[in-house]
């Protein structure tokens, strides 16, 4: 058996690199639907867009069903790092009605409505999309944009959300 001396061994770190560089790269698995699945896909795209509402305030201390929803919910966190996020310029908020972009400014308007509070967001309209990783048996959800909704009460007492503004993720 020959002994590896100093001259020897940088032709075998070479030798080594190479053999890994020039690996056969296999080509994505293709379903039956001929969606894609790679390392650089998180899964199948079962919901390329999906929208759907989450209340994130319960407004009925005696609804335990929701008291337990939401036990895990940091809603201060979560609220103030959006406006902050739309402060910083990390994102953008848009007029859920006019789609037109709202400038930090005029956020700053909205909160400062006497009738305004943050702990007064009550929901969140989630547009998705989802993925599903068959071979690792999970779903991942990527967040496109939030509609934040504001609790707002009739005279009556009933209660409904009124969209605040859209912020779009990942931009």
């Amino acid at each position: 058996m020959e002994r590896l001396t100093c001259n020897k061994l940088p032709a075998l770190i070479v030798l080594l690199l190479l053999t890994g560089a020039c690996r056969k790269t296999e080509t994505p698995a293709t379903n039956m639907e001929g969606m894609v699945i790679s390392d650089s896909i998180p899964g199948l795209v079962v919901a390329d867009t999906i929208i759907y509402d989450v209340i994130i305030r319960n407004q009925n201390p005696d609804d335990t069903w929701a008291v337990h929803c939401l036990e895990g919910l940091n809603h201060r966190l979560l609220i103030d790092n959006i406006f902050g996020m739309i402060y910083s310029g990390k994102t953008i908020a848009y007029n859920h009605e006019t789609h037109e972009k709202l400038t930090p400014r005029q956020v700053e308007k909205i909160e400062a409505a006497d009738d305004y509070s943050r702990e007064n967001i009550g929901m969140i309209q989630f547009t998705e999309m989802w993925y599903l990783n068959p071979v690792g048996c999970d779903i991942t959800k990527k967040v496109i944009s939030m509609v934040l909704g504001y609790n707002y009460f009739t005279p009556e007492g009933e209660r409904f959300y009124k969209a605040l503004f859209r912020v779009e993720m990942g931009k």
